[in-house]
């Protein structure tokens, strides 16, 4: 079995490293430790580190790979998952198999060991060594506002962190002038095929470019201030314009205010998420506002006048019609909430709560005593 590598190591990333962070330690190291740069003994030892970079950056920029070396600690050529089997003389049946993995293909392999082989080269690959345009990363935010903006709307600006496309490389990774060349393995395919002969005939294994990890092209010069990446990280900002009726939850969306894309690819979206502050006792449905108001018996009674303040400091007066029961409704209409497509306001709905005191004056018991008498209610 081949001796496991720690492919971490070797790029110099920490094992959390970001796709960034682990593309940009590997243009380093290619432009570092590229054959043609070195001459005499020093050209042995980098051909032998330009190939160890070449593996590893091969497995960790592929997730599915990666996932595998996290898990099993080795990724053996092409792609296949190998996990000593730790019995015996440490040569047990996963490790013959694992032999017979890279000599025959999944229909022969099958009739032998009754399984299949996954390579993730075989479906990640990227055909034809195009380096494929790379939408950026939405973007999530959140923004607080009032109850008295749902009524006025408002323009709220926020300050992020996004990636930016590099002013000195437009995104191309490679410094001004110089550009990405040709891979000399895979001679821009991004994919190499091998020829094995073996005991059972002339077999035929194809896997992405562990030179250029299937993109068909390897740098130039890397860009200085990216380090390849070709983008950058940058405080930004953008105005969101929140609309009167908003509602608690809603997202806005901003096109291309989120992270730029590689290799050409277009900038993500930015989502503002709206949070509404709760301060009072005010509902909502719809566009309508619903808000219990206290009334005095003898308003209720008699009728009367109350008022109303909205969360926006608008004060609207209410009619209390004279008999007006408790809990029942009374509709104000337009003075509710603007509707966030139309601006056209909802409802203002006052549900009554009929107040009746503990303690009454003598005149007023007097008074009282009085009425129930003339309505023929015992005392």
């Amino acid at each position: 079995m081949p001796a496991r590598k720690d492919y971490y190591e070797i790029l110099g990333v920490p094992r959390n490293a970001s796709e960034d962070e682990i593309k940009a330690a590997y243009k380093k190291l290619v432009k570092e430790w590229h054959p043609d740069r070195h001459t005499g003994d020093k050209k042995k030892e980098a051909e032998q580190r330009f190939k160890e970079i070449q593996e590893a950056y091969e497995v960790l920029s592929d997730p599915q790979k990666r996932a595998m070396y996290d898990k099993f600690g080795y990724v053996g050529e092409g792609g296949y998952v190998y996990e000593p089997s730790g019995r015996g003389n440490g040569f047990g049946f996963e490790d013959i198999s694992d032999i017979f993995r890279d000599f025959l293909n999944d229909d022969i392999f099958n009739i032998f060991f009754g399984g299949h082989r996954t390579s993730t080269s075989q479906t990640q690959r990227t055909t034809g060594g195009r380096r494929y345009a790379k939408r950026g990363e939405d973007i999530n935010l959140e923004v607080t506002i009032s109850e008295a903006d749902v009524f006025t709307g408002r323009d709220v600006t926020v300050e992020y962190d996004r990636y930016e496309l590099c002013e000195n490389c437009k995104g191309e990774g490679v410094e001004p002038g110089s550009k990405w060349v040709t891979c000399s393995k895979c001679h821009g395919t991004g994919v190499v095929r091998e020829e094995r002969r073996t005991p059972f005939g002339v077999f035929i294994n194809q896997y992405t470019c562990d030179v250029c990890g299937g993109s068909g092209t390897i740098p130039g010069e890397t860009c200085h201030v990216c380090k390849g990446a070709g983008r950058i990280r940058r405080k930004t900002n953008a105005v969101v314009n929140i609309p009167a009726g908003v509602e608690d939850g809603a997202v806005i969306r901003i096109p291309r205010k989120g992270n730029a894309g590689t290799n050409g690819g277009d900038y993500g979206d930015l989502y503002v998420h709206v949070k509404v502050r709760k301060t009072s006792d005010y509902k909502r449905e719809g566009d309508d506002i619903i808000v219990t108001v206290p009334v005095d018996y003898i308003s209720a009674i008699l009728g009367g006048i109350v008022y109303v303040t909205l969360p926006n400091g608008e004060r609207v007066p209410v009619e209390i019609p004279a008999g007006t029961q408790p809990n029942e409704r009374i509709v104000i209409k337009g003075k509710g909430i603007p509707n966030a497509r139309t601006g056209r306001r909802g409802n203002l709905i006052v549900e009554v709560k009929v107040s009746i005191p503990r303690k009454v004056s003598s005149k007023e018991r007097k008074l009282l005593e009085e009425i129930a008498k003339e309505r023929g209610i015992e005392i």
